[in-house]
């Protein structure tokens, strides 16, 4: 299996962190055996959670403007490293939320380049005029796809 990073990236109040949560929810409805950090996860709000299917372990970080939790505490570098947080490091896998560029982006390049890891961007799935729980739902189904491939050696 791949070593990878996913970046849900997008603009500002596009369905990126409702997407996250969207997928963790349906990769813990897909996988009822799986073992969650936190239990129950609290929905209402931006998660930091990892996600352990037998050998192997999602991290999922649904905060990802600049200047938010996963800039200022590191959180994508807890995810990816087990010295710096046994508890959250060690994934194999991190779902996280980006911007299009600037300081999100770039610091899953980083943490991608210092831990070995691929990246794959995905944008979230967004429309004006369409329904934006519908979209994040859909989106979150092809996210467990993506992620299930990984899982199967596929990607």
């Amino acid at each position: 299996m791949n070593k990878t990073i996913i970046g849900i990236y997008g603009r500002a109040s596009e369905g990126k962190s409702e997407t996250i949560k969207a997928f963790c929810q349906e990769l813990t409805t897909c996988y009822p055996n799986a073992i969650a950090s936190t239990n129950p996860i609290n929905y209402s709000q931006d998660i930091l959670v990892t996600i352990q299917l037998g050998n192997v372990k999602i991290g999922i970080e649904s905060q990802g403007d600049p200047n938010s939790r996963m800039i200022n505490e590191d959180t994508i570098r807890r995810l990816a490293d087990p010295v710096f947080d046994p508890i959250l490091g060690g994934c194999d896998i991190i779902v996280c939320a980006t911007r299009t560029e600037g300081m999100t982006t770039n610091k899953v390049d980083g943490i991608a380049n210092i831990y070995g890891y691929h990246t794959l961007w995905i944008s979230s799935f967004w429309s004006p005029t369409l329904d934006k729980r519908k979209l994040n739902r859909f989106a979150a189904l092809n996210l467990v796809s993506v992620v299930k491939s990984l899982i199967l050696g596929k990607l």
